[in-house]
């Protein structure tokens, strides 16, 4: 008696199992185009703004980050303006501490003649500059385990009794 024969081939494939692993091949592709096309166009660094505000005789305008991600260089500075200039006296400007506790510090610049916290801000007293116009800087980047998060900010300028003369929000979305 002879042995049945087998065959080696394969069952058909199911024609609607085909064409799904297809079609999710194809949204997959689309999905990764769009995504890289992104990336070349820039939506997923870094983004800045700007926020301004006056009282006192002053105007105080804060530059920002608006969106960032983890690693990179964050850029923000103030620019406080009085007519008139400022005279001797010394410019106490007033940051959210929390604000700053995302960030990897590289610098700030000028450097203070004073910086105090009080708990809740950084309190940095300056040199009166000549000119109508003081500049601050902050080098720093984002800490890599900031994630997925929104920074709130405030900046503002004080008198010599330490009140807020002038004040100006702003946050800074953290991407993954």
């Amino acid at each position: 008696m002879t042995p049945p024969s087998i065959s080696t081939l394969p069952p058909p494939p199911d024609i609607r199992q085909v064409r799904r692993a297809r079609f999710g091949r194809r949204v997959f592709t689309v999905a990764i185009t769009v995504f890289l096309g992104l990336g070349l166009l820039g939506v997923y660094g870094v983004r800045t703004g700007e926020t301004t505000a006056e009282g006192g005789g002053y105007e105080l305008t804060v530059h920002y980050t608006k969106v960032t991600r983890p690693g990179l260089a964050t850029p923000w500075a103030v620019e406080i303006r009085h007519p008139g200039g400022f005279g001797d006296e010394q410019v106490v400007v007033a940051v959210t501490s929390s604000y700053f506790d995302a960030f990897d510090e590289n610098g700030l610049d000028p450097d203070p003649a004073e910086s105090v916290s009080d708990g809740e801000r950084s309190i940095w007293t300056f040199d009166a500059p000549d000119g109508d116009v003081m500049s601050v800087s902050f080098d720093a980047r984002i800490e890599p385990g900031v994630q997925l998060t929104r920074v709130k900010g405030e900046v503002s300028v004080l008198d010599p009794s330490g009140a807020d003369v002038v004040t100006a929000d702003f946050r800074t979305l953290v991407l993954p």
